[in-house]
């Protein structure tokens, strides 16, 4: 939505909207629901994938529904559980073995019996072992390696067992989801991984419309992406779904979504469908009306960078005067209608060490006057016409962007451009479509401020803060400590958190790397972003995610949602 809606607006709106949502649902609609006592769900979604693989264009809440790992994990409590594997890796049953001196592990994972692929084939763990090779494999675009080059051999002494060898020590290794490494069908794919030509091999249509996985539904109909018929898989791991068949749809514009849940052409909402004002509309008159129900979760991030190639923001006084200078509890409760959503820091709400952190962590409080005591010690004047100068003559002026479209972001942007512009700071604001903030030339890099988003997960710090993953030129801008910041006492801590770590010294480590964060600044911390899942009367079993990332899925437990 670009902007916010009244109730009659929305109203009006629903009305001559639901019309065109017909047109591409009501003839699929009356053809499904034709067949006698079958049950099916309509899913709304705005990501468009082109991958139920590893690579490309992909989203975990469409993997999930296809395919499936040896373990899984509640998106709201965060626990892990065993899905093909019969059981998680243990130290107390032997099945997960460490070795201090030589700090290498191997942990043993069995397979639940009878498993099969989509087309009926045995799953096996050979098909495991092919996973690893696949995504390995220096050539095939495998976004993160990190699991998958911990990784020393595998062996498969027989069908229903792995046994992992790990380089080093890896806390996760008990763990390893569909997000780390997973099974593909070696009767499908290794013949033309065989081949050698990856990039033929990452664009066969097996990863799309041929897709064969091992997950609760299979794809029976791929429409570039912009649509997937999924059908109940009868021989899946934790037993056949209840419901019959799922119609997953790619619709981008939020007005047009809540067309359809109000016209009740759709059972379910996938996140970034409704926008918040559409979420608060929803939850003032149709959930009152008992006619669904409105999820809202602080699932992720939304942080501010500042360019780590402009001198001006290696000044830690500087980036502490920009904090300062704004008043995020203002901005939050008025872009959010009085929801809490302030964050001061990377850390998910639910984890354990959250209310400790909020005492180690440096808070930086709205405070505009010590934002302009911090520029003076900065070495920054007003000029003739109030703007900051330096000594050289420069003024405190600078390029603004976020993503083009991202309303929550384009709020705040303005927000911040006008307390900025208050202290004497001027910005140009310059936002871009997603396609181009992802271009080559644009990829983790901006000129001045930038506005982003991602998830919280202490797991995935590494990727986030480590100083190894700094964008470069040399790996293309594609990883993502975008700020720079590079501190080895930082780094060693990322690296332990990684390793093999008692409950209580994880969360040392967690409460220490939240006080350098905050006293370093490297990004700003600004809210967290509200997760919206819409669900309509009678559909069960939704989980809210209330961490974002590859490894939570509201559609992780899909095999036991219902249709009353």
């Amino acid at each position: 939505m670009k902007r916010g809606m009244t109730r009659r607006e929305f109203v009006r709106m629903a009305g001559t909207t639901a019309a065109g949502i017909a047109f591409f649902s009501s003839r699929a609609t009356n053809a499904q629901a034709a067949q006698t006592g079958k049950k099916r769900i309509v899913i709304h979604t705005e990501r468009q994938v082109t991958s139920l693989g590893y690579h490309n264009r992909r989203d975990t809440e469409h993997v999930s529904m296809a395919d499936a790992g040896l373990v899984g994990q509640n998106p709201a409590t965060l626990e892990r559980v065993p899905v093909l594997a019969e059981e998680l890796p243990s130290v107390k049953k032997g099945t997960w073995k460490i070795d201090p001196q030589k700090k290498t592990m191997i942990t043993v994972y069995k397979l639940r019996p009878r498993l099969k692929w989509h087309d009926g084939k045995p799953y096996t763990s050979k098909d495991f072992e092919f996973g690893w090779q696949i995504a390995k494999h220096p050539d095939f675009p495998m976004p993160d390696r990190l699991v998958p080059e911990l990784i020393s051999k595998i062996e498969t002494p027989d069908d229903r067992t792995i046994v992992i060898h790990w380089k080093e020590l890896y806390n996760e290794a008990y763990a390893v989801q569909y997000t780390h490494v997973r099974a593909f069908p070696r009767h499908l794919l290794q013949e033309a991984f065989n081949a050698g030509d990856m990039k033929a091999f990452a664009s066969l249509p097996f990863w799309n419309k041929n897709f064969v996985g091992a997950g609760p539904y299979r794809v029976v109909e791929w429409d570039a992406g912009n649509r997937m018929e999924l059908e109940a898989f009868k021989d899946f791991a934790l037993g056949r779904p209840k419901i019959d068949r799922v119609s997953v749809r790619v619709v981008d514009d939020s007005n047009t979504n809540l067309a359809a849940v109000l016209a009740g052409e759709v059972d379910f909402c996938m996140r970034s469908t409704i926008s918040f004002d559409g979420a608060m509309i929803l939850r003032n008159q149709w959930e009152k009306e008992g006619k669904g129900k409105v999820f809202i979760s602080p699932a992720s991030w939304s942080w501010l960078s500042l360019s780590r190639d402009n001198p001006w923001f290696s000044d830690l006084r500087l980036r502490r005067a920009l904090m300062v200078a704004i008043d995020r509890e203002a901005m939050a409760q008025n872009m959010f209608r009085g929801e809490r959503l302030v964050s001061h820091f990377p850390l998910s709400r639910i984890r354990k060490s959250f209310k400790k952190a909020l005492s180690t962590a440096t808070i930086y409080k709205y405070n505009p006057d010590q934002a302009k005591r911090l520029l003076a010690e900065a070495g920054w004047k007003p000029g003739p016409d109030g703007v900051m100068v330096n000594e050289k003559g420069e003024r405190l002026e600078f390029e603004f962007r976020c993503q083009a479209g991202r309303r929550d972001h384009e709020q705040a942007e303005a927000i911040i451009a006008d307390y900025w512009k208050k202290i004497g700071i001027l910005t140009n604001i310059k936002n871009l479509p997603n396609r181009l903030l992802n271009s080559a030339q644009n990829r983790n890099r901006w000129p001045g401020a930038y506005i982003g988003s991602h998830n919280v997960t202490v797991e995935e710090w590494s990727e986030r803060f480590h100083t190894r993953n700094i964008p470069a030129s040399e790996n293309k801008f594609a990883l993502e400590n975008v700020s720079g910041w590079n501190d080895a006492r930082k780094d060693a801590i990322l690296d332990e958190l990684n390793s093999i770590t008692t409950p209580q010294r994880s969360e040392q480590l967690q409460l220490e790397f939240i006080k350098m964060f905050s006293e370093a600044l490297p990004v700003f911390p600004l809210y967290y972003s509200p997760e919206i899942l819409v669900a309509k009367k009678g559909l069960t079993g939704i989980t809210p995610r209330q961490e974002s990332g590859g490894q939570n899925s509201s559609t992780w437990n899909m095999a036991r949602w219902d249709k009353t």
